[in-house]
């Protein structure tokens, strides 16, 4: 079973990377209101269908009940862009693959990667490396996204912010609340916050336990990464195993 910084981590890899655009007109009906809130979501869908890559240091808030436990470091995302029939039929798929890597620096070290075909977590103080296929999230709907065969807003609906969550820094977002349209096993409600140039900088996922994970990001870098060099996308996806760690492949 993945840990909840790797279910995190993962389904944060799908939003973020794996936004699909709508036809415009399936988006102006409804309400007024509605129609506010579903050119948002198109907006957030057309930047991010449109990024290559994208990094950013992120501080990580998980509460549930009386309970918080906290969490920061920095991750990058990488996804495939438009290949030339050459690069389609190139052995060397490495480079066409959608990648994370998340660097946890606190409250331990963990390295959670996914390359593609294998999503890989360290846990330092464990001394342990579990490796899971990527496939297993192929019934996941958020999966979905990243495969490319669903977009947000067919499985999710978007609704006006819930207040109750308030960050100093909002106060020039705009914010928008995912909920699932039909019973999801991981999320109960998202909601996103985002600037004018539609980068997200908030976000909280709701499950069906009354926890909460927030997650603020800082220093985004959007396009910086040569994503046709396989070098710098090898660097993102390799991890050195240290000695005397244990392997578990599930």
């Amino acid at each position: 079973m993945l840990n909840r910084y790797a279910i995190t981590a993962s389904l944060i890899f799908i939003l973020l990377l794996s936004f699909f655009t709508l036809p415009y007109s399936s988006l102006v009906h409804g309400t007024e209101e509605t129609g506010s809130l579903l050119k948002k979501a198109q907006a957030l869908q057309n930047f991010y269908g449109n990024l290559n890559s994208i990094a950013f240091d992120f501080t990580q808030i998980t509460r549930t009940g009386n309970r918080q436990r906290y969490g920061k470091g920095n991750a990058v995302f990488v996804k495939p862009i438009n290949l030339s029939r050459e690069e389609k039929t190139d052995k060397d798929s490495s480079h066409k693959k959608s990648v994370m890597r998340w660097n946890y620096s606190e409250p331990d070290k963990q390295i959670i990667i996914n390359d593609g075909t294998t999503l890989s977590i360290y846990t330092d103080k464990d001394r342990q490396l579990i490796k899971t296929s990527s496939r297993e999230l192929d019934t996941d709907i958020t999966y979905a996204f990243f495969a490319g065969t669903r977009n947000l807003l067919e499985d999710y609906e978007a609704l006006p912010a819930d207040n109750s969550f308030v960050f100093s820094s909002a106060e020039n977002l705009e914010v928008i609340k995912f909920v699932p349209r039909e019973p999801h096993n991981q999320i109960k409600a998202i909601q996103i916050w985002s600037d004018d140039e539609h980068v997200i900088h908030h976000l909280i996922i709701e499950d069906h336990f009354d926890s909460k994970t927030e997650l603020n990001f800082e220093n985004i870098s959007i396009n910086s990464l040569q994503v046709k060099d396989r070098e710098e996308i090898e660097k993102i996806i390799s991890f050195q195993v240290p000695p005397g760690t244990e392997i578990i492949t599930q």
